[in-house]
């Protein structure tokens, strides 16, 4: 298998270290690039029992921290040679290859740099033989399943080859139980990842969104599914059952209490929104979300379109949460890719159309994403949860 394309036009933008990781913090130890080489030769017999983490020449550590400092705040290294990726979990190493250790672990040609996960297994049930053949990465494991910190590592860890154009080696499950493991190589489409979300303290309207996607995402309208609801809402819709259960878990007081204050809100939204029509003051609609919608290329309708998805963030990133803005409320803009087969956005080998068009959708988002940030400010983040700079 050949090394990812790391032409200029395909390069991935690096890794961004989070403000808060700067020197002196206390999350993680910092050591020496000089503490960080091994020493000796590879362990080639530990290669049976835990996965790899396969690397390219032009890979420093400092980009493999700075990654798995982004997905947990207490990542970073616990002594010489070792970095700790998520609780229980740490990579060892890196130790350099060559072409006998390459044919020994049958390792593609591009891999100059190994890390070791030490990580004890942690295996649950049986891949359902309705998803096998979606994830290379479970395929692996088709007798038993990585769960809790051995299925987090691992997630981490093609998060982390994805954006470094890297690979796994994973000590997969024996053709047959107690046998030996079977080493499977994954090597993550670096394309593959096309959403990007901006993350800022300032919300643009749904009118400004337009006219800020316009000028990139020409044909960029509204998506704001204004549509009534039919029936009863609120309280009014749940079922009398369930309204019984909620009054004997909360209580009949409560429960009635809510009730009114929904009740009182709804009588004066109307009352206002009189007064305002009565007065001929324009009635504004208030919003928590809207989307914008874009196709990739008038050109291609097969290639389907972006939208643009705005709403309050519930929750963030780590790689955001040490902006200072991030603690009085946070906007999100998630630029996402809409294939007119949804399955497409997931392939990780697809066939050239759609990756023709999952290209054409990734310059048009990553456009997108610089504008609205122009516009906005904050940060970008993939939808690994790493930074992006442009």
């Amino acid at each position: 298998m050949s090394k990812p394309n790391r032409s200029a036009d395909q390069e991935q933008p690096v890794p961004v270290l989070p403000d808060f990781y700067a020197a002196g913090t206390d999350l993680a130890t910092t050591l020496p690039s000089a503490a960080l080489s091994t020493v000796g030769s590879f362990p080639v017999g530990r290669a049976d029992a835990q996965h790899l983490l396969l690397l390219a020449d032009d890979v420093t550590v400092d980009e493999v921290e700075a990654l798995a400092l982004s997905l947990d705040e207490n990542a970073g290294w616990v002594g010489a040679s070792r970095l700790q990726v998520a609780p229980g979990a740490e990579l060892q190493g890196p130790w350099d290859t060559d072409a006998d250790l390459r044919g020994v672990l049958e390792l593609p040609e591009w891999v100059a740099q190994v890390m070791i996960l030490d990580c004890p297994p942690q295996r649950d049930g049986a891949l359902p033989a309705a998803l096998a053949g979606i994830d290379p990465l479970t395929d692996a494991f088709p007798l038993a399943q990585p769960a809790s910190a051995e299925l987090l590592a691992l997630t981490r860890l093609r998060a982390m080859a994805r954006r470094l154009a890297g690979g796994l080696r994973l000590a997969g499950d024996p053709q047959d139980a107690g046998g030996r493991t079977v080493p499977v190589l994954v090597v993550p489409d670096p394309e593959l990842s096309t959403t990007l979300t901006v993350y800022s303290p300032v919300w643009i309207t749904p009118d400004g969104a337009v006219s800020v996607a316009a000028p990139i995402a020409p044909g960029a309208r509204l998506l704001l599914h204004a549509e009534p609801t039919a029936g009863p809402t609120g309280l009014a819709a749940i079922p009398h059952e369930e309204l019984v259960r909620l009054s004997e878990t909360i209580g009949e007081d409560v429960l009635d209490a809510a009730w009114q204050a929904a009740e009182r809100r709804r009588h004066e939204q109307a009352e206002e929104e009189a007064r305002a029509r009565a007065a001929g003051a324009p009635v504004e609609e208030l919003r928590d979300g809207y989307g914008v919608v874009a196709e990739v290329a008038h050109a291609h309708p097969e290639w389907g379109g972006i939208e643009i998805r705005v709403q309050a963030a519930e929750e963030v990133p780590l790689a955001v949460r040490g902006e200072a803005w991030s603690r009085d409320g946070v906007i999100a803009y998630q630029i996402v890719w809409t294939p007119l087969d949804p399955a497409d956005a997931h392939r990780e080998d697809p066939p050239d159309g759609v990756r023709q068009a999952r290209a054409a959708a990734r310059v048009l988002i990553e456009d997108v994403a610089a504008a609205l940030l122009a516009a906005a400010g904050g940060v970008v983040v993939d939808d690994d949860g790493f930074l992006v700079g442009f």
